[in-house]
């Protein structure tokens, strides 16, 4: 089957749908297999589907948790054992594959287009350059899973993201490489033209999910023994008067064990870390915060907004939410949703958070 489809792929791509393309108005429930390639996924929606499919999947497959089908007629399944085997030959391992195929069923019906996922199997390529199929595994068998799991987002993409949504999104790259029966070889242009009509075209309707704009931000302020701005160690100051008054409240809370030991201590701050929430509305950021990580002698304790809240904390005669969000200190962004950021990124990736479209924070 794949060698047919991996022949179809080289006539396909590269195909520009034409304006007077003979697609059907309408068509009924169509199986139809979508080709998706890491390399072929651009920054800008924000995660690879190929690689977090895989890097999720692949354990659950090697416990027997996931059963993983020789081919989607689901005859036999395959073991560890067989799937270790064909990595062997492979130019990469099933969890560093660049290639899925995902199984759906297409319709079409009065304008209205729905799409249902049926399955996904994997291939890779192999030393002897032939085509490594991997197996096939079927969609029912992990439905609550990519419901319940999120796919990593770099900064492009929003802060959370379920499997299963970002399936439903529609933003990744793919090739239609078979509708029905047809596989495009005698009309290439067919496929480009199906695709265009199934996603993009504004004549039909279509209920995808849509990404949110939502970033998960992580900094470090610089501690003032490092920094010689002023509101850092107004900062640092506030934030330690107000935890050395409120120990018992903290380890009521769930404080680390070691801070029992140095209660009766005064507890120096040695850094924090502050974790965010950032949100859009009417394309200005709103910042809400989700906790701060305190370093006290080498131990880490996080204070969620709610305790901070609690502890009414204020700096310079500010609530603390409110002047976290002026950031008139001096920081460095640590983290934008599941990537980290390289200290001389930080000044940048922050104005870009500020000013650019969130799709566009990287490149």
């Amino acid at each position: 089957m794949y060698k047919g489809i991996v022949l179809g792929l080289l006539i396909v791509v590269g195909c520009i749908p034409s304006k007077r393309s003979n697609t059907s108005k309408n068509y009924d429930v169509t199986p139809v297999l979508l080709h998706v390639r890491s390399t072929k996924q651009t920054d800008s929606i924000g995660f690879n589907i190929v690689q977090g499919i895989a890097e999720l999947l692949y354990p659950r497959i090697m416990t027997g948790d996931i059963p993983l089908w020789g081919h989607s007629s689901k005859e036999f399944v395959l073991g560890p054992t067989q799937i270790s085997k064909m990595e062997k030959r492979a130019l990469s391992p099933f969890v560093s594959g660049t290639d899925i195929f995902i199984h759906e069923y297409w319709k079409l019906f009065k304008r209205n287009f729905d799409f249902s996922v049926q399955g996904i199997s994997f291939t890779s390529m192999g030393k002897d350059g032939k085509i490594i199929d991997y197996g096939y595994i079927d969609g029912p068998d992990i439905i609550s899973l990519l419901k319940s799991e999120q796919i990593p987002t770099n900064a492009n993409g929003p802060a959370e993201l379920t499997y299963w949504d970002a399936l439903h999104s529609n933003t990744f790259g793919f090739n239609l490489v078979q509708f029905g029966a047809n596989n495009f070889r005698n009309d290439p242009r067919m496929s480009p033209a199906l695709k265009y009509q199934a996603l993009y075209d504004k004549r039909v309707f279509r209920k995808f999910y849509q990404l949110e704009s939502t970033k998960r931000i992580i900094y470090r302020v610089l501690p003032p023994r490092i920094n010689s701005n002023v509101e850092n160690a107004a900062f640092y100051n506030s934030i330690e008067k107000y935890v050395n008054a409120n120990k018992q409240t903290i380890l009521n809370a769930g404080g680390d064990a070691y801070f029992s030991h140095i209660f009766l201590k005064h507890w120096i701050i040695d850094n924090i870390t502050v974790k965010e929430s950032w949100s859009k509305y009417k394309n200005i950021p709103r910042q809400n915060l989700d906790e701060l990580i305190l370093f006290i002698d080498n131990h880490a304790i996080a204070l969620s907004s709610k305790q901070l809240r609690e502890m009414d904390v204020l700096v310079n005669l500010q609530g603390l939410e409110e002047y976290l969000s002026e950031k008139r200190f001096d920081f460095l962004l640590e983290q934008i949703n599941n990537q980290e950021i390289q200290p001389q990124e930080s000044e940048i990736l922050y104005e870009a958070l500020l000013h650019k479209p969130w799709n566009k924070i990287i490149y």
